[in-house]
């Protein structure tokens, strides 16, 4: 394969279509080669036809240690549900005080099926005004509590050896548009932000092996970090990806922008305009989750932009060393290891026993008398 092409393909982490790798799919994954590949609901039918399906995306992989990834934050984000059942809310978990619990439950259900990443935990802060779109996805509107809940979260994925994924930097706390349908403005200066959103970020920076950054606009912090007013998703963004998230934080693992097929990314541009902007503005791994012609034209358009400037030759070079280094350091993971033992009414069981255990300590603590103060 073209070097170019090559490289371009580790930074793309990219849906199939199906419930087996069709002509098509296969056609996609030789031709890109990409260094992730992420499963939704629809891709998954059974035990059986799903264990099958990664082991053949891993066989047509075998030179980039692919992330095999899954969306399982629990509640409304939860691709098991129809194959194990529902996993309990982040709401919940973090009402109950088992974050670690539920970290635990969500690595072994993946771990089952010798998965390797979960685009988990939302670390977003839930204010009033963002409940209709965040819902029970995050554990609060208190800094604190989210950080809490996180890094238990993230340590008991890592016991079963899966990496996870902060989202949504800078924090979509706030935001009254669903980043799917279109690009939500979050009006918070840089000092508010600081304090609040990034407070996640900043205490969890050396514990999240991948922060994934939001196709959302923020007018104050843009302003005040270089002066522009021009609209743009943060996933498009140096100042808020490179000043702040990689100067001021420090953060030293990878960056990832969610699905550029969203409706956020895509506000006034194309695709392809919208993958080679993630890049210039430092992600390392880019998400097109759905749409294969997508998949290719991103592709393209990289290789493209890459053969025509040297500069940006040289940040698809440095992504992709990033993400190499990534995976050589977690070996474990990036290469078809041993998977935990994977008894789907085993896994059943336990994940009722957590549901009754959450149901049971939200339960009596709702029914714990009030202190009052005499």
């Amino acid at each position: 394969m073209n070097p170019l092409r090559k490289l371009a393909g580790q930074i793309l982490t990219i849906g199939i279509e199906g419930q087996d790798t069709s002509s098509e799919s296969r056609s996609l994954l030789s031709a890109t080669q990409p260094g992730g590949v992420i499963f939704f609901q629809p891709n998954i039918a059974s035990e059986q036809q799903f264990a099958a399906l990664v082991s053949q995306i891993r066989e047509l992989l075998p030179n980039s240690h692919p992330y095999l990834a899954l969306d399982l934050e629990g509640g409304l984000v939860d691709r098991f549900r129809n194959l194990i059942g529902p996993l309990p809310s982040v709401q919940r978990a973090a009402q109950a005080g088992l974050a670690m619990e539920l970290g635990e439950m969500a690595g072994r259900e993946l771990a089952a099926f010798s998965l390797n990443v979960d685009f988990a935990p939302v670390i977003d802060l839930g204010p009033d005004e963002s409940k209709e779109i965040m819902g029970t996805r995050t554990a609060g509107a208190v800094p604190s509590r989210v950080v809490a809940f996180a890094r238990e979260f993230l340590e008991g994925l890592a016991k079963f050896g899966i990496l996870g994924c902060g989202k949504h930097f800078p924090g979509l706390g706030g935001g009254t548009i669903d980043s799917h349908l279109g690009m939500p403005t979050i009006v918070k200066n840089l000092s508010a932000l600081w304090d609040q959103d990034l407070l996640p970020y900043r205490e969890l920076s050396g514990q999240l092996p991948m922060v994934m950054v939001a196709h959302a606009w923020y007018p104050e912090v843009e302003r005040e970090l270089c002066g522009t007013t021009s609209p743009r998703p943060a996933t498009l963004s140096p100042a808020i990806i490179n000043q702040l998230l990689r100067e001021r934080i420090g953060y030293e693992g990878l960056i990832v922008c969610d699905d550029l097929e969203m409706g956020g990314a895509l506000v006034g541009r194309s695709i392809e305009e919208a993958g080679v902007g993630a890049i210039r503005a430092g992600c390392d791994i880019l998400l097109v989750c759905h749409n294969a012609a997508n998949v290719e034209k991103v592709h393209a358009a990289l290789v493209i932009e890459a053969e025509r400037s040297t500069e940006f030759r040289g940040l698809i070079e440095k992504a992709a060393a990033r993400i190499t280094a990534a995976k050589m350091r977690h070996m474990e993971i990036a290469t078809p290891a041993k998977s935990a033992e994977r008894d789907l009414n085993d896994l059943r069981n336990r994940l009722q026993q957590l549901t009754d255990l959450i149901d049971k300590r939200i339960s009596d603590s709702s029914q714990r008398p009030a202190i009052t103060g005499k």
